[in-house]
């Protein structure tokens, strides 16, 4: 089972890409606000008291897929060294269970982000989409590397989301 983690800061294009991925390798997309939405439709305002739900539903959905050779996508906002520790467990979730994770950055430019924060289709999955939300965001958070080897680095600002999809299919060899 392969594990496409891709990761990046809000509006880099994670869930964009990571359709245009599974479309051209039919990897099946778990993004991230699959889990964060159901907790917080369950828990509505109190969803951060809750994100332990989260992070579990995560985890077992990985560890299920690793253990059914079900190759998959996932995206995920990392946000530095205080997500360490999550992101360790849900890479175990599949090594342990015999899976490989290959790591996927995903940047843009400040100006990209901000310009594709409204867009309709992250309105569509409830996601951030408030400029001026993602601005400070933006100041007090440096979305800095993973810290894993082997990770493979792209810039949306610069190439289109189909291209994104080959290159990394061509960087991890998937078929």
């Amino acid at each position: 089972m392969n594990l496409i983690f891709m990761y990046g800061p809000p509006a880099s294009g994670k869930l964009t890409v990571a359709t245009a991925l599974s479309e051209l390798t039919g990897y099946s997309l778990f993004h991230n606000h699959l889990s964060r939405d159901l907790v917080e439709d369950i828990y509505h305002d109190d969803l951060m008291a809750h994100y332990e739900l989260v992070n579990s539903l995560r985890h077992d959905v990985l560890a299920y897929c690793s253990q059914h050779q079900t190759n998959l996508i996932f995206t995920y906002v990392y946000d530095g060294p205080d997500d360490n520790t999550t992101v360790r467990d849900l890479v175990r979730s599949v090594t342990d269970n015999g899976g490989h994770v290959r790591f996927v950055e995903l940047t843009a430019a400040r100006s990209v982000l901000l310009d594709r924060v409204a867009n309709a289709s992250r309105k569509k999955h409830q996601k951030l989409v408030d400029r001026a939300v993602l601005t400070e965001l933006l100041e007090t958070t440096s979305y800095p590397p993973i810290p894993y080897d082997d990770v493979f680095k792209l810039d949306t600002s610069i190439i289109d989301p189909q291209t994104a999809a080959h290159q990394i299919r061509r960087h991890f060899n998937l078929v």
